[in-house]
């Protein structure tokens, strides 16, 4: 109801205006520092040679992510990587190291990595978490319709907004294979944003669009998932996952995690894992502002739903 009522406050308008669409592809990678294991991801934006970031060390864990930023060309990643230190009540950025990686057909990431001082050099070997064999976003091109139309904003009243409505999809000879539209949207500042990153964690690449939500003053961006039908080679709109909002989703555990905050120290993670085709909720943990202790609350996946078993505090 919600979303029909939203949809009832657009106004339509046809109004050009220039367009700006950023595609990027998130690979994920696993291998070797030396004998360190650690996880990586690598966004490529289409069109342009920076690539950025983040890895972590398996022993330290995913919330002590190392952030990189750099180029790719001709199959050679090079990056640079910052690390945020806090002394005396201050965060500042420090550079601890660099990468210089050659990405191969299979897409694995070899090459070195050597300290700031560069007195220290170990090798890397880095293994894609993804199989770009059932579709690889290099080989095609997206086109995102942008106009100018009226939303309701956060005081209530319609404003103008910049909206998307329908993304094309061409293969390398041009020609259209797929069009995803029955949606109205609103976009940041003008900007298409496109994402390709694996949802469900079957090793294909899956779609995000960005959207805006300008009638919110929190929580105000979020995105429109797609799943790749392998039997298709065709993206598939998934609606129950676009009701949970924004995500992060992990390649590694195989889970992805809806994240809530109100600034006060009340705080909540809900974990979520796939099983046939479906989500479901696996773990919740929160935190209060008037409780020392962190709350756990589990489940098991049970006849097609989520059955709390376990409730414990750390």
């Amino acid at each position: 109801m919600k979303k029909i009522l939203i949809l009832l406050l657009f106004t339509w308008s046809q109004t050009t205006f220039a367009q700006k669409t950023t595609i990027t592809t998130f690979l994920h990678f696993t291998g070797k520092i030396a004998q360190y294991p650690i996880v990586m991801t690598v966004g490529f934006e289409k069109g342009k040679d920076t690539v950025y970031g983040e890895y972590y060390y398996l022993k330290s864990g995913k919330n002590k992510n190392i952030y990189t930023k750099g180029t790719f060309n001709q199959g050679k990643i090079k990056l640079e990587e910052t690390t945020y230190v806090t002394s005396k009540g201050k965060t500042n950025p420090q550079k601890t190291g660099s990468f210089s990686l050659h990405i191969n057909n299979q897409y694995e990431l070899i090459g070195t990595w050597q300290n700031e001082k560069k007195d220290k050099q170990f090798n890397v070997t880095l293994t894609c978490l993804e199989n770009l064999s059932a579709f690889d976003p290099k080989n095609f091109s997206f086109k995102l319709n942008q106009y100018k139309g009226k939303t309701e904003g956060y005081d209530g009243e319609l404003q103008e907004q910049d909206l998307i409505n329908r993304l094309e999809i061409f293969n390398s000879k041009k020609e259209k294979i797929q069009t995803l539209s029955g949606f109205n949207e609103a976009v940041y500042d003008q900007t298409g944003e496109i994402e390709f990153e694996d949802l469900n964690f079957d090793g294909v690449l899956d779609l995000k669009i960005a959207i805006y939500f300008p009638n919110r003053i929190k929580y105000d961006g979020s995105f429109m998932y797609f799943i790749y039908d392998k039997a298709k080679g065709q993206f598939v709109r998934n609606l129950k996952l676009e009701e949970l909002e924004y995500l992060t989703f992990d390649q590694v555990n195989k889970e992805f995690v809806k994240m809530l905050a109100d600034g006060s120290g009340n705080e909540s993670d809900s974990y979520y894992k796939w099983s046939n085709n479906n989500f479901y909720l696996i773990r919740k943990v929160e935190n209060f502002e008037d409780k020392d202790k962190t709350f756990y609350t589990e489940y098991q996946i049970k006849n097609n739903q989520s059955v709390k078993f376990k409730e414990y505090q750390r």
